[in-house]
């Protein structure tokens, strides 16, 4: 056997000390790069909806919105049901909730909408608050109860609440009464139900709000919060945190989510406060004990065979430097995976079947998500769907380690052919050599590869999605990679292990990836601009770096013609993490117009980062 060079040595060492992660064992492992959506069928609208926790499951209960049948109005009839373990991958369940079911009445004979789930304090039932409609959409609230999540039951004091005479609300005509939200202050006992309303004489948008001791019985207590002109805010959430109280809602015709808060519950209230967390429609913010506080809303994409709607799952985050909440959709890989080097990865997974909409051919790729690096579409809010990076990023990730259970393990490979260069392979754990590695054919066809595990049972290994070349074939995908225990006939003839396949390192080294991992043509950044929050926003947003070494660092905000307007930053900083703020106006002291900007982050001269902004008035 040959000794390996020193150089060789040490970097596999390296990558063993540094990526000393947790071994799995004891079950078959699969990779399949899923991400926290869950994805609507086309022709089928996923809207408002509600998310519970029970036995480790996630529960979603959503408006399924259809095409009008019969109707000005889009069908809105029943609530789907779906479940997750962890977000990412999704059992869809029976619908609930129809307005064809006996116990429907003659108040939601049309539409069901905004379904509101808690568990029932005084039992250990589930209880649902929806909207319900009529044809001419006069809209109340609603009760139902379960002691499954999957069984709904209507109360027969339904309809349970509707506003007062101090709204426009008069029945047989529109009247606006929707999307319940819950709130329990836990200071007074009392819960409260909020619903999107609008105020008489002169139909200004509004909160209602009502008040209850036991969730059965409601006393309307008027406007909580009114807007400034008629437009009506919807899908209300409330939520205190250290004594202060958040409200968020979407503004009618908006698209944003707006947000303002107040140190009391029923005064204090000023859209002047408003500013805009998150695009998109319908947020829920879900409180799970021990968790992060939850964020999810829905939105549609414009892709080549159609809108597609989804929800879109994150945290929100209440301590911040300025007090204002802040909205993570961090995605990505999930912890079974490490970026060794490169930035090939950095904007991986990719979501959907990104080359289908750039070519009209489909890659192969299963669920929602894969790993493509010649891709640039790592969430539908991102870039245009079918946007490619190419060739020249380079880069390698790797799995935990895992202890080789089944016998069998398939995967889909695609992208380049570039033995050597652009790969997925396992590697033993022990000797650093490869067992098994595949390549692409040339294209963005992804084809199934199937291992032979037998001889490796008990075997410590982990694989890697490896892209070291910025030639023509310089780009690797993957998806689905499963490991299992064959019955029956194998589907294709499987690959066996390398006797004596090369070393990880060496092939590194091969390619011109030394002992730091990284190569003249793919050197680390030196410096990251992070995704402004709140985007879209108005008044102030926050622009957060990452710098890799100290450096003269300037940070400036351009204007779509790319004149530079405002230069927030501009000083000799030490490595580290830093956020500035900017407030809309240019250097002169002016409010830009609203529009699309451009934060430009650079280090030493150099640019390192670009990131859209969109100033909303």
């Amino acid at each position: 056997m040959p000794r390996l060079p020193m150089l060789l040595g040490a970097l596999l060492g390296a990558l063993t000390a540094v990526l000393s992660l947790v071994p799995r064992a004891g079950a078959f492992v699969t990779f399949d790069f899923e991400q926290p959506y869950f994805l609507e069928d086309y022709g089928v609208q996923c809207k408002d909806h509600s998310v519970v926790k029970s036995d480790s499951l996630y529960h979603v209960f959503y408006i399924k919105s259809f095409p009008p049948n019969g109707h000005f109005m889009r069908e809105e009839n029943r609530f789907g049901h779906i479940t997750s373990p962890d977000l990412r991958h999704w059992t869809r369940h029976p619908d609930v909730m129809s307005t064809d079911a006996p116990d429907a009445a003659a108040w939601e004979s049309e539409f069901v909408w905004a379904p509101k789930v808690i568990e029932d304090p005084n039992s250990s039932d589930w209880l649902m608050y929806y909207t319900g409609a009529t044809y001419n959409v006069t809209q109340q609230a609603g009760l139902a109860s379960s002691s499954d999540l999957f069984n709904w039951y209507r109360s027969p004091s339904n309809p349970i609440y509707h506003p007062g005479s101090w709204a426009i609300w008069t029945s047989g005509l529109w009247a606006n009464c929707r999307d319940p939200e819950i709130f329990h202050e836990d200071s007074t006992g009392n819960w409260y139900m909020l619903n999107t309303a609008s105020k008489a004489p002169d139909s200004l948008g509004c909160v209602s709000y009502a008040i209850s001791a036991n969730l059965s019985n409601w006393t309307d207590r008027g406007a909580l919060v009114l807007n400034d002109s008629n437009k009506v805010l919807e899908s209300v959430q409330m939520v205190k945190h250290n004594g202060t109280y958040h409200l968020f809602f979407t503004e009618e015709g908006d698209g944003l989510i707006s947000h303002m808060s107040s140190p009391a519950f029923a005064t204090g209230w000023s859209k002047e406060d408003r500013i805009y967390v998150d695009d998109g429609h319908a947020c829920e913010v879900t409180e799970l004990p021990g968790e992060p506080t939850l964020w999810s809303r829905h939105r549609g994409i414009a892709l080549r065979d159609g809108a597609r709607f989804f929800f879109r799952f994150g945290t929100i985050d209440f301590d911040t430097p300025d007090g204002v909440p802040e909205v993570a959709h961090e995605a990505g890989f999930t912890p079974d995976w490490t970026v060794v080097f490169g930035n090939a990865f950095t904007w991986q997974p990719t979501w959907g079947d990104n080359p289908y909409e750039r070519t009209g051919v489909h890659s192969g790729m299963e669920g929602n998500a894969y790993v493509g690096t010649y891709e640039l579409f790592p969430n539908p809010n991102a870039y245009p769907p079918g946007r490619a990076q190419g060739n020249v990023p380079t880069g390698m990730v790797r799995s935990v380690d895992f202890t080789v259970t089944g016998d069998r393990m398939k995967l889909l490979v695609g992208g380049g052919d570039a033995p050597g260069l652009a790969f997925v392979g396992m590697v033993s754990g022990a000797s650093g050599r490869l067992l098994f590695w595949e390549t692409g054919t040339g294209g963005d066809l992804l084809t199934p590869r199937l291992w032979d595990l037998s001889t490796l049972a008990g075997q410590s290994v982990y694989l890697v999605i490896a892209d070291l070349s910025s030639d023509a074939d310089g780009n690797i995908a993957t998806d689905s990679i499963e490991e299992y225990n064959r019955s029956g006939q194998d589907p294709q003839t499987p690959s066996t292990p390398m006797a004596a396949g090369p070393y990880l390192a060496q092939v590194l080294a091969d390619a011109g990836f030394g002992q730091t991992g990284t190569s003249g043509t793919a050197a680390p950044a030196p410096a990251r601009l992070l995704a402004p929050y709140p985007n879209p926003f108005n008044p102030r947003t926050r622009l957060r770096y990452e710098l890799e070494a100290a450096g003269q660092v300037r940070l400036e905000i351009l204007d779509a013609q790319g004149r530079s307007i405002r230069r927030l930053l501009d000083a000799p900083l030490s490595a580290g993490p830093g956020y500035v703020l900017w407030d809309g106006h240019d250097d002169r002291g002016a409010l830009a117009a609203s529009g699309v900007y451009l934060a430009r982050l650079s280090v030493d001269g150099r640019e390192a980062g670009r990131q859209k902004l969109l100033l909303v008035k």
